[in-house]
């Protein structure tokens, strides 16, 4: 979802600035004598007028005219540009948006004094082929409107066109609005999620629905109506970000192929949010581990993982969440897979704990795996595989697996968030013999 505005302070003051550097967010950076100054969508060599106030504990300015451009600057491709909160670097020719994505995982590193022995090659993925999208909605009368949030407001703007999604999601996105009329409260903003898998498609309300907030037989008929006429697989509800997923209709059923695995996946499972992107995590992941052994997969999610790895020995498949160890379950077979449910976050895995794996690989949430790494720092594991959507705090977990005696052999950086300021790598650590 694109970033909501943060509050601001004090009038605005026109100033003209010449952007010398580009922030890991992807604004242009100003330094000035009271600070930096954060021009979103500016570069590095512009020359630039934007309105500068304080916000959220920053100087921050909205560019209003472009003076002089920089020799990077290219005309953004996407006609939905100019409204949409989203895109965070569409204005930069590829060779300055290739570096900074490297540079933002150089940074985070150097700032825990680490850096790799190797940094393999980069994999950077097309635009139009994002199968994960969270739309806003927001209904009104008898009319919903679908898109993303404005750049710098809390409004929703329709948006017809979206350069980063598959093109089969923004044509079911343009057969989904009249039909969210009947399913949506009135006034009240929800987040409508679609996920594309082999062709199939899964939608996932979240917000108040119908006239009670919560469903009942008119949405359960609305529902029916819904994947019937945009042939949609499934679709679901929930009340809450915090709430499980409860279906409302299963056409089809929805599986995902992961190596040797089949895995029947629930409601918002979590898939790597392009397909190309995931193939590239896994190939790199692999290319690290050894012929054969036993292996942990930690926050192996539906088995993205696990299953590939399953190919070359056992697989301890460690995840919290509920529906994903169900699926798991339903798909292992007879296979040397073992799901465990266990909360790495409070209950991480002791050093002990890891005596018997050849190889351990960790793919977190955005928040890392600092409690984990803490263990696994202790162990006498030889191989770990890291894998990341967050540079900061990767490098702050690789900083304690170094501390403990393992060595940062390589890292590749994988950019599947084409024009984002988010970036994925796969980093290998072994464990100096002693």
């Amino acid at each position: 979802m694109p970033r909501r505005p943060p509050k601001k302070s004090a009038a605005p003051t026109a100033e003209e600035v010449v952007i010398d550097a580009l922030g890991p967010q992807g604004d242009g950076i100003h330094k000035s004598a009271g600070g930096p100054i954060y021009v979103e969508r500016a570069l590095p060599g512009d020359t630039v007028i934007a309105q500068v106030q304080r916000s959220g504990g920053a100087l921050r300015g909205e560019l209003t005219q472009i003076i002089t451009p920089s020799p990077d600057r290219i005309e953004a491709p996407c006609p939905s540009y100019n409204v949409c909160g989203g895109c965070t670097l569409q204005h930069a020719n590829a060779d300055l948006y290739r570096g900074w994505k490297i540079e933002i995982v150089r940074t985070a590193l150097g700032k825990v004094g680490l850096e790799p022995k190797t940094w393999l090659e980069p994999t950077y993925l097309e635009a139009g082929t994002r199968r994960r999208v969270t739309f806003a909605a927001f209904k009104s009368g008898k009319a919903v409107t679908l898109g993303y949030f404005r750049r710098r407001s809390h409004q929703v703007a329709e948006i017809n066109a979206c350069l980063v999604a598959e093109p089969g999601i923004m044509d079911l996105r343009q057969r989904l609005g009249p039909l969210l009329v009947p399913l949506l409260q009135g006034g009240k903003p929800a987040d409508v999620f679609i996920q594309s898998v082999n062709g199939l498609y899964d939608v996932v309300i979240t917000g108040a629905v119908g006239a009670t907030g919560v469903p009942d037989f008119k949405i359960y008929d609305a529902a029916t109506t819904l994947v019937q006429t945009a042939k949609v697989s499934r679709i679901s509800w929930r009340a809450s970000e915090n709430d499980d997923a409860e279906v409302l209709l299963e056409a089809s059923p929805i599986h995902a192929v992961f190596g040797a695995l089949r895995v029947p996946l629930p409601p918002l499972a979590f898939l790597q949010p392009t397909a190309l992107g995931e193939r590239a995590l896994v190939e790199a992941v692999m290319s690290a581990l050894p012929a054969t052994g036993k292996f942990a997969d930690l926050f192996a999610g539906c088995g993205t993982f696990s299953g590939p790895m399953l190919e070359r020995g056992t697989v301890d498949a460690f995840e919290n969440s509920a529906p994903a160890i169900q699926a798991l379950n339903k798909a292992r077979a007879a296979k040397p897979l073992n799901p465990i449910r266990r909360d790495l976050f409070r209950n991480p895995l002791l050093a002990d704990e890891f005596k018997k794996y050849d190889a351990v690989v960790f793919d977190p949430p955005r928040a890392g795996a600092a409690e984990q790494v803490k263990t696994l720092a202790l162990s006498k594991v030889a191989r770990v595989v890291g894998v990341s959507c967050n540079p900061n705090t990767f490098a702050r977990d690789a900083r304690v697996l170094v501390d403990g005696g393992y060595a940062l052999d390589s890292v590749k950086v994988v950019d599947q968030f084409t024009w984002s300021h988010h970036v994925e790598l796969v980093a290998v650590f072994t464990k100096a013999k002693k």
